[in-house]
Formats: structure tokens, C-alpha cells, sequence
């Protein structure tokens, strides 16, 4: 079963929202069979932000759990957060 990674931007997205969508694509390549990349971006993914109840982007969820809110993460803290959810 693939791991379940949501990335959530704003639009226009914020800095941080550009580095995240960029790490987004890049990990989708690197670990192709083993993790889906759902990328939610601006109005479009507003049930989903308020579903999970979060309070800013950008954001990161994985298998359905918050795992980073609010800064883009370094490759270390996602790739650990990857890790506790099973990648």
C-alpha cells in the first residue's frame, strides 16, 4: 500500500508554498511505487484544509495525519515525517 502524502499551497502560493510543491514533485519521482502525492492548491482544496482543521499553509499530510503546518520543510523533516507514517 502506498504512503498518502497531501501537500497543501495557497494561490498565489508563498514562498514556502513554491518550495513545498517543488519537494512535492521531487519526492513523487524518487519514491514512485511506494508514495502517492496529492497536491491541494488555493480554493480548490478548502474542504479538505478545513476537514483536517488546519490553520495556515504550507502543510503536510501524511496518511491522513498533520505532520508539518506553516513553514516548508527541510528534506531531513519531511523525510522523517515520511518515515513515522510508514514510507
Amino acid at each position: 500500500m502506498k504512503v498518502r502524502m497531501e501537500v497543501f499551497s495557497g494561490d498565489p502560493p508563498c514562498p514556502g508554498c513554491v518550495a513545498i510543491l517543488a519537494l512535492a514533485d521531487e519526492y513523487a519521482k524518487k519514491y514512485k511505487d511506494k508514495l502517492e502525492v496529492v497536491k491541494l492548491v488555493g480554493q480548490e482544496a478548502i474542504a479538505k484544509f478545513e476537514e483536517y482543521k488546519l490553520g495556515c499553509v504550507p502543510a503536510v499530510v501524511i496518511n491522513e495525519k498533520i505532520r508539518i503546518e506553516g513553514i516548508c520543510p527541510s528534506r531531513t523533516t519531511l523525510d522523517s515525517a515520511l518515515r513515522e507514517g510508514g514510507l
